[in-house]
């Protein structure tokens, strides 16, 4: 009864419906840190892990909803050599986005590690730079549109994926996760969030882990839906492929127009 009592009084205050399933989880990590006898530095070092985690899920969301390279895993799978190449493209992607997420995080940690003042400062000044940058490739994309009548064209890359073998796979798979101009500005602010959190290096690795499996969602679900071979699912593999192409630029111009409002609302909170 004492315990059931003190866990109670762990939990936080009545909230409303919107913000329920964030009390109920800062509610279950306090009965966890009280079960456990954990302290309170240890529970402010996993607050703020958590805090991180909340940050990059927007923006590895961005990442899923990416067009381009869902386009290219479903092209994979419905050509010759199906399901191999849409692995080793899929793992490429996923590596590549580890990668390059780990270096940017370790980078900004190295800078911001001893000075709590300039890491605010960075994230001022960088929440106002992705906020920028986002903006402006949602205008890019809404230009970039197709006109009123006109279909949407193809990459030129997509006509000759049909001849692709493993390596070319794989190729594919990195070109489009380190040198996307879409998808770049995200993984850097990814890498950016988790650098500047003052988390120790096993969760900062934890943190990178989560982004690109989540950020790489997109291409595993297809993956492993489309390895079933159904004919149903290659039906609607197709169709899918054919409406992210016409829609691309629209997906995209709403996708970092949200991004650039997160990263704004985030510079702004941070003065």
């Amino acid at each position: 009864m004492v315990l059931a009592t003190k866990f109670v009084v762990l939990l936080p205050p009545a909230c409303s419906f919107q913000s329920g399933c964030v009390c109920l989880g800062v509610g279950l990590r306090k009965i966890i840190f009280a079960l456990f006898h954990i302290e309170y530095d240890a529970y402010s070092i996993m607050n703020m892990f958590w805090e991180t985690i909340g940050e990059i899920v927007p923006l590895a969301f961005g990442i899923v909803i990416s067009p381009m390279p869902i386009v290219a895993v479903i092209a994979l799978l419905l050509g010759p050599k199906g399901k191999g190449n849409a692995v080793v493209f899929t793992l490429a992607f996923v590596i590549a986005t580890f990668v390059l997420t780990l270096i940017f995080a370790s980078g900004v940690k190295s800078t911001t590690s001893s000075d709590s003042s300039f890491t605010t400062l960075l994230h001022i000044v960088l929440g106002f730079v992705f906020a920028g940058l986002f903006f402006f490739l949602s205008w890019k994309s809404w230009n970039g549109r197709p006109q009123k009548g006109r279909a949407a064209a193809e990459p030129k890359w997509l006509a000759a994926i049909d001849s692709f073998n493993l390596v070319k796979s794989v190729g594919l798979g990195l070109l489009l996760a380190i040198i996307n101009v879409k998808n770049l500005p995200i993984i850097i602010a990814s890498g950016t969030a988790i650098g500047t959190a003052r988390l120790a290096w096993p969760l900062v690795l934890i943190a990178v882990t989560a982004f690109a499996l989540l950020a790489c969602l997109g291409l595993i679900v297809p993956t492993v839906i489309g390895s079933s071979g159904s004919a149903r699912v290659t039906q609607f593999l197709s169709s899918a492929k054919g409406a992210l192409i016409a829609h691309n630029n629209i997906i995209m111009t709403v996708l970092f127009l949200i991004l650039g409002a997160i990263q704004l609302g985030k510079a702004i909170g941070s003065f």
